[in-house]
């Protein structure tokens, strides 16, 4: 029905109920009954439509509706009509035959002066009533109206309007009426309250399934009273298992005197913050979680709950230490790169000659440890591969790959450490080659080897062989013992612990250097030897 305002009729002032109807039984059996079902009723409509069979059973009434003033002021929208509303109507209306409810009625005509006047209004002769405006098509006819206000906070915010009694309204029936209408507007609010704290608790669900943290909630000394699905996925417990001081059982047995530590401060400290560690429930592996309570307060200030979240910072904690690992191993290399460039200046400029000589010795040895750090840095691992490092230091020099050059051996990663010293010796024989040995004269052939030996204790030597023929000369030992010589004779075996002999033969040079491998680096070149 899509309007009761075109109602005809006299208005009549505001009465008030008889003493004995206030009291009347079925009465207050039936406001129990609109407070007992608020509480079942699933929407607005439902509890109004038992707001109305109450009425209209209370009032002998055949059809009524519920309406609520819109905060423009002017228009109605129905909250409900009664199931006999419904049935009474008889026009085409596909929105009545489908029961939607009518909104944004123009509030005036007969209906209209109860929220206008703000006052029950009894019309028994609607033909002849000054507010009349007729009634729409389908309405059913109107012989008698009851409309009462509803009021919030002293304001009217709504109305129920009684039509058709047998014999027409009396202050009996608007009595009954006005004692119903406080319990239909708390019943009405009531429901408005639970939706809404329906409402809110479902996107506070939704919000919580959708964030990373573990949430839950707590009493003052740590026992859980709740506990979110991602904590459940997470540690395997239940929220059964997990309440009161259950969730312990998922932090590590070393942090768990930590967690009471931290629940023994709630009661002096606002927030609190922990790093602890929870088991998975499907692996069984700990990872490191960043645990945070925040009190909750009720008006007078108290600490009612406790709500916290946990943090997942595994991966972020490794990252750290993997970082703090790295700033170490990069101040250690640091140290160690200028403890080099110190000794080879120092050598450099001991070993004396013209300054431009100095300087070129010098800048090749500095161009050398260059280009191992560059390959060192390139690496996740810091590693570099010895036969790029080779390879390298005779690009680095000028030294043409060809005929007379071999170079082979299996996969070998070295430390960045190793690699420097290591670069260094083939940095000075290989200039030592151009000058006076085998890249120098035509008919020289320089063979640069390697291989694996496995030694005790599951280590391995690398042997690398540099050995050059075909130079025309007589094998003259140095006058003096220069950078190179000293370095592959006495750095190596001091820094690390390699085996080396160095022989100016005729024909040319030959060199083997025996450096220990450590048990992973063997493993690797083996594996990669084998591949």
């Amino acid at each position: 029905m899509t309007d009761l305002a075109p109602l005809d009729g006299h208005a009549w002032p505001p009465a008030s109920p008889p003493g004995s109807m206030s009291r009347d039984a079925h009465v207050l059996a039936g406001i129990n009954r609109i407070l007992q079902e608020a509480l079942r009723a699933s929407t607005e409509e439902e509890l109004g439509r038992l707001c109305l069979e109450v009425a209209e059973d209370l009032t002998g009434a055949a059809f009524s509706f519920f309406g609520e003033r819109r905060t423009s002021h002017d228009r109605l929208d129905h909250i409900a009509i009664s199931e006999r509303g419904w049935r009474s109507y008889s026009g085409d209306d596909p929105d009545f035959s489908q029961r939607q409810l009518p909104n944004g009625m123009k509030i005036h005509g007969i209906f209209g002066q109860v929220i206008l006047q703000d006052r029950s209004l009894i019309v028994n002769d609607p033909t002849s009533h000054p507010s009349r405006i007729g009634l729409p098509d389908g309405h059913p006819a109107l012989h008698n109206f009851l409309g009462v206000p509803l009021r919030r906070d002293g304001e009217t915010f709504a109305m129920f309007a009684l039509g058709n009694h047998p014999t027409g309204f009396t202050e009996r029936e608007r009595a009954i009426a006005e004692e119903l209408a406080p319990a239909i507007v708390q019943a009405l609010l009531r429901k408005r309250a639970e939706v809404a704290s329906r409402a809110s608790q479902r996107r506070l669900l939704t919000l919580i399934g959708g964030i990373p943290q573990l949430v839950w909630t707590a009493t003052r000394d740590g026992q859980w009273t709740w506990a979110s699905p991602q904590w459940v996925a997470m540690t395997g417990l239940s929220v059964e298992e997990s309440l009161g001081h259950g969730w312990l059982v998922a932090v590590h047995p070393d942090d768990r005197e930590a967690a009471r530590r931290f629940w023994a401060e709630a009661s002096d400290r606002g927030d609190l913050a922990m790093e602890g560690r929870l088991r998975q429930g499907q692996s069984g592996r700990y990872r490191w979680f960043k645990t945070r309570a925040t009190p909750v307060h009720d008006d007078h200030g108290a600490v009612v709950e406790w709500f916290g979240t946990s943090t997942d910072i595994d991966d972020l904690r490794r990252l750290r230490e993997r970082q703090e690992t790295l700033v170490a191993e990069l101040q250690h290399r640091v140290r160690n790169i200028l403890t080099i460039v110190r000794s080879i200046f120092t050598r450099t400029v001991e070993s004396g000659g013209p300054i431009d000589e100095i300087s070129d010795h010098f800048r090749g040895r500095l161009d050398s440890l260059a280009r191992t750090q560059v390959v060192a840095t390139q690496t996740r691992s810091g590693r570099v591969d010895l036969e790029n490092l080779i390879r390298d230091e005779l690009l680095g020099v000028g030294a043409i790959e060809d005929e007379r050059l071999a170079i082979g051996g299996p996969d070998v990663a070295l430390a960045a450490d190793t690699a420097e010293s290591v670069g260094l010796a083939i940095h000075e024989l290989t200039t030592n080659a151009l000058k006076y040995g085998a890249l120098r004269h035509a008919g020289g052939r320089l063979s640069i080897t390697w291989k694996i030996e496995p030694k005790s204790d599951r280590k391995c030597e690398l042997i690398v062989k540099w050995d050059e023929t075909g130079v025309p000369a007589m094998p003259v030992p140095p006058v003096r013992q220069g950078f190179g010589t000293e370095l592959i004779r006495e750095a190596l075996p001091y820094g690390l612990g390699a085996r080396t002999s160095l022989e100016f033969r005729g024909g040319g040079v030959l060199c083997v250097m025996s450096l220990p491998l450590p048990g992973d680096d063997a493993g690797l070149s083996n594996r990669s030897a084998e591949g």
